[in-house]
């Protein structure tokens, strides 16, 4: 689980990003999540507890992540309500990028371009239990991503 968990990091952050999205913020006025986690530059940097220099290369410029977890028992939202999170991201033009589904989870990735230059990314993990909503500030070098990532795939 926490290699999935890692690969699963490293594979959202791998968007060069410069602010969350705003869906995101309308959506938690709505609603109010029941944990969250948001690891700012200097808890990324945590992250790196053995002082790999090519970890530490690769999470330099991110700024913040933020995790907001949602108990769909306690929340009581609607199915719409999550499509039209999914459309709010749409307008707010962000690109779905990728569609997963496995074990009873469906993750959707989306980026958001300007100028042909890739400016936002968000990931909703959603569940039958939960809503998971992962929102990104700051880069990551997509060449190293797939270096680092390579690496791990042959150390795991």
């Amino acid at each position: 689980m926490k290699k999935v968990f890692v690969l699963f990091f490293l594979a959202v952050t791998h968007v060069i990003v410069a602010a969350q999205s705003k869906s995101i913020e309308e959506f938690r006025k709505l609603h109010k999540e029941d944990q969250n986690v948001f690891f700012y530059s200097s808890t990324i940097k945590m992250i790196n507890a053995e002082n790999e220099p090519e970890f530490a290369d690769l999470i330099k410029d991110i700024d913040k992540v933020m995790v907001l977890l949602y108990e769909k028992e306690k929340q009581k939202f609607k199915t719409q309500e999550v499509a039209g999170l999914k459309n709010d991201l749409q307008k707010e033009n962000y690109v779905p990028l990728l569609l997963i589904n496995e074990n009873g989870n469906t993750i959707n990735l989306y980026k958001r371009d300007k100028k042909e230059k890739t400016v936002g990314f968000t990931a909703l993990v959603d569940n039958k239990e939960k809503l998971v909503i992962i929102d990104v500030k700051g880069s990551i070098d997509f060449k190293k991503f797939i270096e680092f990532k390579n690496k791990i795939d042959l150390k795991l």
